[in-house]
């Protein structure tokens, strides 16, 4: 099964976005805690391209919710913002450096990678492309 949707990139749109993931979600094999984990994933890079993609200008979000029973869920994130590899600012966080003092940027990425088998970025006609992954188990 495939749907697609898209959205204005404006925060005020975040809750509608997660809603309508949600809504997919529930229809699937994954326990509560896997669709939570997706959708804290999910958030994380909804807000990274609200925040970041159109910086001024307007802009929209296409979602794309992939879900193929008994295999896997994937989501993609479609953005016409500034070209952008968030797979590039990937950091470890060091746990002996105070929260306060560590360099900002980096550690969302690190956070969705913990918690999807696979997250994936590409550059394809004039878009950036954020693939999140989930295997069914």
């Amino acid at each position: 099964m495939e749907e697609r949707k898209s959205f204005e990139a404006d925060l005020r749109q975040l809750h509608p976005m997660l809603t309508w993931i949600r809504e997919h979600l529930e229809q699937t094999s994954l326990s509560d805690i896997e669709r939570i984990r997706i959708e804290i994933a999910l958030e994380e890079g909804l807000v990274n391209i609200i925040s970041y993609a159109y910086q001024s200008r307007k802009g929209s979000i296409e979602i794309i919710f992939r879900h193929v029973a008994g295999d896997f869920v994937e989501l993609e994130l479609y953005d016409q913002g500034l070209p952008f590899n968030p797979l590039s600012v990937k950091k470890e966080a060091d746990p002996l450096v105070p929260v306060e003092e560590r360099e900002v940027g980096g550690l969302g990425i690190l956070f969705m990678q913990k918690l999807m088998d696979k997250v994936e970025y590409q550059r394809v006609q004039e878009c950036n492309v954020l693939t999140l992954q989930k295997k069914l188990s």
